[in-house]
């Protein structure tokens, strides 16, 4: 059977999945790292891919995913102090 007509693709690695469902959740979660990275003292470029990555996994797997941002704030800050 041949299979190189199929249209079957794979996520490119080098492009970032966004953890975000929309552009609202986004500037939502960009204003919490912007306060996070006031907080540590550290600059948003600094902090912006370690929350996401962190909300991302976490995101996976919480049932309840309106205290996200504060779980995930509080894992960063963790990780950066």
């Amino acid at each position: 059977m041949n299979f190189s007509h199929h249209n079957y693709s794979m996520p490119d690695p080098a492009i970032p999945v966004s953890p975000y469902t929309s552009h609202e959740e986004r500037s939502k979660h960009l204003r919490i790292i912007g306060r996070l990275a006031t907080e540590v003292h550290r600059t948003v470029d600094e902090v912006e891919p370690l929350y996401e990555d962190i909300l991302a996994h976490m995101k996976n797997s919480a049932s309840i995913q309106d205290y996200l941002p504060i779980l995930v704030s509080r894992r960063v800050k963790a990780l950066l102090m």
